[in-house]
């Protein structure tokens, strides 16, 4: 019987971990919508010169 439980612990010790990398891992894996920045603030230099361009003639009106 005390070869049952630890094995039962030890499945729990290990799985908690391993499911706790997959959720994090699936759920950084959603491509998120893009963030809404307020006005006046220039995106950074990641986006497209077209989008940045874009913003920038929105703002300016």
């Amino acid at each position: 019987m005390d070869l049952l439980h630890s094995t039962w612990f030890w499945i729990v010790i290990i799985g908690a971990p391993l499911g706790t990398v997959l959720g994090t891992l699936a759920r950084l894996s959603q491509k998120q919508p893009p963030i809404e920045l307020p006005p006046g603030v220039a995106p950074g230099t990641y986006a497209r010169r077209e989008q940045a361009e874009q913003d920038d003639d929105a703002a300016s009106r």
